[in-house]
């Protein structure tokens, strides 16, 4: 037999010619042995991943199964052969635990779940729910199971003598975030399809006065507070409530809040100026009807008509083309302008036709209608879209 390597040619002698096929032989035979060695312990470890897969099968049901994904879910548990699957059984207990309400033995089956494989996915969720759960213990999870079943429960968290109870019980919970959360879930079926806002004030005051509360809550509660009090027309009260806590506002937020007097203001004032310009015109226009003189007022609304019909028409399209041309934009405003300008202009028509003809008099008139209409375009930005608003300082 001729061998080659790179520093010699030559042939083995007949002694040290290597047993090739003896070799062979032994190899195989040592990973048999390690086959039939490591079998019994791999057949071991799909036990535990078999449990946890009928458990999944099984809550994966409709309907789920629980009763015999608990029983899969010890077993697999119970085997502790595989340190992943038995952190999964421990953890989907765990969780199961949780939803019946049995908050203890959740953190049992939640500290198993670490203690089983601390690095996987499954431990680091259970120290999440580890966290939660401690941080809502006080009481003996009594206020806890409490509102977890108002919370979850569609029946009760909609049914008005159901929250009454629950705003009444949170008095007397101990301070803590399970408190804080049982009265914001108050204070939000009050504002929302409960319909009582008065009485979700007084919720957000309590929770925004709460001394066991994360920030980003109270900062929530302390928003929605003033929110409520602006939508009730409380303007002074909420601008006062925001001055009092500046701190938990965003400062823009804070700043829209205290131009909400100004604002009011301004819309009491644009209420008075068409007041007065509809009861000035009215009273004039009956003057013309005793002095026999309306014909001069109908003939120069007619004159007037198309050209203001068409002037009309040029803004509200032009204008809500524009408007509608940005992505934030709303065409609705000018549309409702160009509706609500149009009656003015042939009014302000009409009483110049029959009003007196002084020069002084003409001027007042003429103020008056200019003045009349940016009242009116202000009384109609609010009531459709009050962010136009922002742009004019109000």
């Amino acid at each position: 037999m001729r061998w080659t390597t790179r520093v010699a040619r030559g042939s083995f002698p007949p002694r040290m010619r290597p047993n090739v096929r003896g070799a062979a032989r032994a190899v195989t035979a040592g990973m048999m042995a390690a086959a039939l060695l490591l079998a019994p312990r791999a057949a071991r470890a799909s036990e535990s991943r078999h449990d946890v897969d009928t458990a999944n099968a099984a809550l994966a049901a409709t309907p789920p199964q629980r009763d015999a994904a608990l029983s899969a879910l010890r077993a697999a548990a119970a085997a502790n052969d595989d340190a992943n699957a038995v952190a999964e059984a421990d953890f989907v207990l765990g969780q199961l635990e949780e939803e019946d309400a049995a908050y203890p033995q959740a953190l049992v089956d939640d500290r198993a779940c670490i203690d089983a494989a601390p690095a996987s996915r499954w431990a680091l969720r259970a120290s999440d729910r580890i966290d939660w759960l401690r941080a809502r213990s006080e009481g003996d999870f009594g206020p806890l199971r409490r509102l977890e079943a108002v919370r979850h429960d569609p029946s009760l968290s909609g049914d008005p003598a159901t929250i009454q109870a629950l705003d009444q019980e949170a008095d007397g919970f101990p301070p803590g975030m399970v408190r804080v959360e049982a009265r914001m879930l108050v204070a939000e079926a009050w504002l929302g399809r409960l319909n009582r806002p008065a009485d979700a004030i007084a919720v957000l005051r309590k929770v925004c006065s709460e001394t066991k509360i994360d920030p980003l809550t109270q900062r929530l509660a302390e928003r929605e507070l003033v929110d409520a009090l602006v939508a009730q027309d409380r303007i002074d009260d909420a601008i006062a409530e925001a001055n009092a806590h500046p701190a938990r506002l965003d400062p823009k937020f804070l700043t829209q809040v205290r131009r909400l007097r100004t604002r009011r203001d301004v819309r009491w004032g644009s209420a008075g100026v068409l007041a007065v310009f509809a009861l000035l015109a009215i009273v004039a226009l009956g003057r013309a009807a005793r002095e026999r003189r309306l014909g001069a007022a109908v003939a120069a609304v007619r004159s007037l008509a198309p050209t203001a019909a068409l002037f009309v028409v040029f803004v509200a399209g032009a204008g809500g083309w524009l408007a509608s041309e940005y992505e934030t934009g709303n065409a609705e405003p000018f549309l409702v302008f160009g509706a609500g300008v149009l009656p003015l202009v042939l009014l302000a028509r009409a009483w110049s036709a029959v009003g007196s003809q002084r020069p002084a008099a003409r001027l007042a008139r003429s103020l008056l209608c200019a003045i009349t209409v940016m009242a009116a375009a202000f009384q109609l930005l609010e009531t459709t879209n009050p962010q136009y608003l922002v742009g004019f300082g109000l």
